[in-house]
């Protein structure tokens, strides 16, 4: 499985926005309100100054990590829960696929 961030917690911010289904200015809207409560920094890209990087801080890991449960509770009650056990398996295959084509 590929990594979601990169060392440091970092990643650019046209990767975020790719991988969230969002565009530039919605994710740079997004990554500023995360930012005013201090889950995430956006600081220049060391190599490239043309573009950002988005910073997961410490309290932002901290907040998603205490979110997953909730999260994967609700996600389970209302889409997995729906699926009848025996078609989970090629779901979940297909969904693998689909998730590396478009990767």
């Amino acid at each position: 499985m590929r990594r979601r961030w990169q060392p440091g917690r970092r990643l650019r911010m046209f990767a975020l926005a790719s991988r969230a289904g969002l565009t530039a200015s919605r994710i740079t809207r997004v990554v500023d309100g995360l930012g005013k409560h201090g889950l995430v920094q956006k600081e220049r890209h060391g190599e490239d100054a043309r573009g950002n990087d988005a910073i997961l801080t410490d309290e932002g890991l901290r907040v998603m990590r205490a979110a997953q449960p909730a999260h994967l509770a609700s996600a389970r009650k209302r889409v997995l829960d729906k699926i009848p056990p025996e078609l989970l398996p090629e779901l979940a295959r297909t969904i693998t696929a689909l998730a590396d084509e478009l990767a």
